[in-house]
């Protein structure tokens, strides 16, 4: 009832903004190779504006977009998190900027950032569903697009940016961000930087949950619910910075142009006190792209990528626990032509080949390195009512993984690394041999939209999505220092393969809209991390006794993942608008009917918009049910409820200048996100405000 009264105030007090109609800009989808508008994609398509980033302007991309149906964060504490989609994760989430994919580690581990930070973006495009044809083979859950203009491919003379101050929130963060652009003849040239420095996140009340202090009580393994922090999160900071250069060089038909792009993020781990995580990403990128070559040939365009990644994990001492490095190489050659039909077609292929190490910490993975390539075409042709959009993918994936040898563990408790066999346990071991792994993808889509009547469509896709494994899911085998687990992955792993079915109903009439999304997707082979309910005894720094830590194991599995969302608008009044969401998701393994770990639970929302000219405002409420429909060895997770206010105001007198004040999570709720691997251990923030400054010249 305290909830329904909220909303019901909420619309109460926008009902009585002035008369100003709220529209909302149709923007081309740039990922898409046919730079096709969101309304003529069949998959279901947000984008995310430049506006609404600096309003939201978390280090977390997940936190970023977790208001967006459909998408879920996997949090490892409020600063650092990446995008669920669908309740899938990891390698079946595709990150790109500007089209080409963001080369991290991020999809290893629910603790490694994304390698972008989104606050210099312009837009982020997130299309949702089975368009790996599209967007890269395997992207079964979704693609996000993060989309800058580090490279320009217009003109736009003199000087023009943004400067944007931000502070506040839970983690009382400060946040500094410059962009700039200045073109002159056919040259444009860009830079940005930004700076987030950051404090403990503060919490409403005890870090660990309730259910996880009386599992471990009952386990014989007592956790206070203070072990990670009370009211303040311990070791939950984060200091990050990073920019961009760009020239470029625009003719008459096509432009070609350079960026670099520097990261450098510095974060604790609220798991453990003292301990923290460095990252270091750099960037090189290259475009040249020609249009109008000849008769029924559209465009040839050449991208290409260099990016050296680097991931260090350190002990409380400082000295580096585990560290990652990745470099990659990656290009894309793609054409488009109207030579089979009237309307865009593409065919191109992309490459890469990429180096993964790790020299220093705990045996955790093998060295590797991979080889890639893809052949892939996109079709779309009308007919009177009706788009139909045809698509083909085949790949192939080379992994040579050097020779191994593991860290088991213990067999008993003990208390030097020494004293394992003294204590009547056994130190154990596992060897592998160098092996060449080599797997083939064929992926297909076939989309059709069909307009029903004026106002309603109907999109209807189907796909047969497969995915190489990542390198992790095959050469994992050991402690994962920053998480606390053991992973372990499969040499023998087969491709991920599943069938998709998903439809989009779409409704726009005058002032107003609503589209309704129901999705299901068979995997015959999903690859799972799941936690095996066995354990290893490690001995960590600082502590007197070894600590049994729990095994997952990557495995293929038979299963369905089924859901909907929903999303609408409505103009009740010229000057107020209502916005309602909402989205669930099942997911089960088929070999025996169990609930898969980690799935998001059913969540709704709704939001009011109001516009008094130079002052907007918005009132979101999101409900987020409790989810017991968990997986083995995994803990239900409560409900909350969400309540968040933005303030936003042009002052009159100077037109380039804003201001706006947002105020998070105002019921002060408990909030754990059931896709986070440590959801029992850290809260998110408590009730927070922000304030900020935006200035365009």
């Amino acid at each position: 009832m305290r909830h329904f009264m909220l909303c019901i105030l909420a619309v109460c007090f926008s009902a009585h903004a002035e008369n100003v109609k709220i529209n909302i800009q149709e923007i081309p989808v740039t990922a898409n190779p046919l730079n096709l508008s969101s309304s003529e994609m069949v998959a279901p398509v947000k984008i995310i504006s430049n506006s609404d980033l600096r309003k939201n302007s978390s280090a977390s991309l997940g936190r970023n977009l977790k208001n967006i149906p459909g998408i879920s964060n996997s949090g490892w504490g409020d600063a650092i998190g990446r995008p669920v989609i669908r309740g899938m994760d990891g390698n079946r989430i595709k990150i790109l900027n500007n089209g080409m994919e963001v080369n991290d580690v991020s999809a290893m581990s629910g603790d490694h950032p994304v390698g972008i930070d989104a606050l210099p973006a312009d837009q982020i495009e997130i299309i949702k569903g089975p368009t790996s044809v599209i967007y890269g083979g395997g992207s079964v859950g979704g693609t996000i697009n993060i989309i800058d203009h580090a490279i320009h491919t217009e003109i736009s003379k003199g000087l023009h940016g943004t400067y944007d101050l931000n502070h506040g929130g839970s983690l009382r963060e400060t946040t500094n961000s410059l962009s700039a652009d200045y073109g002159f003849e056919n040259i444009m040239l860009h830079f940005d930087g930004f700076k987030r420095d950051s404090k403990n996140l503060k919490i409403p009340g005890d870090s660990v949950s309730s259910k996880l202090s009386k599992s471990r009580a009952a386990e014989g393994e007592p956790l206070a619910r203070s072990a990670n922090g009370k009211n303040t999160l311990n070791n939950s900071y984060n200091d990050s910075q990073g920019g961009s250069l760009g020239a470029s060089y625009i003719f008459d038909d096509g432009y070609t142009g350079f960026s670099y792009k520097g990261y450098d993020l510095e974060y604790g781990n609220p798991i453990e006190d003292g301990a923290m995580m460095d990252v270091e990403s750099d960037r090189y990128n290259y475009v040249y792209q020609i249009d109008n070559l000849w008769s029924g040939i559209n465009s040839l365009k050449f991208d290409t990528s260099y990016t050296e990644y680097e991931h260090s994990e350190l002990e409380p001492s400082g000295e580096v626990a585990t560290q990652f490095l990745r470099n990659t190489y990656e290009g894309k050659i793609e054409l488009t032509h109207s030579l089979i039909s009237q309307a865009k077609g593409v065919v191109g292929v992309d490459f890469g080949a990429s180096r993964f190490t790790k020299n220093l910490g705990d045996p955790m993975i093998a060295n590797n390195d991979s080889k890639k390539i893809s052949l892939y075409m996109l079709e779309k042709f009308s007919f009177s009512n009706q788009e139909l959009t045809l698509g083909l993918r085949q790949g192939y994936v080379r992994y040579n993984g050097n020779d191994f040898v593991s860290d088991d563990g213990c067999t008993h408790d003990y208390t030097e690394e020494k004293d394992c066999e003294a204590s009547g346990g056994v130190e154990n071991s596992t060897s592998f041999e160098d092996s060449e792994k080599t797997f083939q993808t064929s992926n297909i889509s076939l989309g059709t939209k069909m307009q029903l009547r004026s106002d309603l469509s109907l999109g209807v896709t189907l796909s047969h999505i497969q995915r190489a494994p990542a390198y992790e899911e095959l050469f994992a085998y050991g402690h994962h220092h920053a998480t606390e687990t053991i992973e372990q992955g499969d040499r023998g792993l087969s491709e991920e393969r599943s069938n998709s079915l998903d439809v989009t109903l779409e409704w726009v009439g005058k002032d107003k809209e609503f589209t309704f999304s129901p999705y299901y997707t068979r995997f015959n082979s999903y690859i799972a991390l799941l936690n095996s309910g066995q354990t290893q005894k490690h001995l960590h720094e600082g502590e007197e006794e070894s600590e049994g830590i729990g095994v997952y194991k990557y495995q293929n599995i038979p299963a369905e993942f089924y859901g909907f969302e929903f999303q609408g608008g409505f103009d009740l009044t010229k000057n107020y608008k209502l916005s309602i969401w909402g989205d669930y998701v099942r997911a089960k393994n088929r070999d025996g009917s169990d609930d898969l770990p980690r799935i998001p639970p059913l969540t709704l929302g709704a939001a009011v918009f109001a516009n008094w000219g130079g002052l907007t405002s918005d009132l979101s409420m999101r409900q987020v049910f409790n989810q017991s429909k968990i997986g083995k060895y995994e803990l239900k997770t409560d409900d909350y409820f969400d309540l968040a206010l933005n303030l936003s105001y042009q002052i009159p007198a100077k037109k380039s200048v804003s201001i706006f004040i947002k105020a998070e999570n105002l019921l002060d709720e408990d909030i754990r996100d059931h896709a986070s691997f440590i959801k029992d251990q850290v809260l998110s923030g408590g009730r927070s405000i922000t304030g900020g400054i935006s200035y365009n010249f």
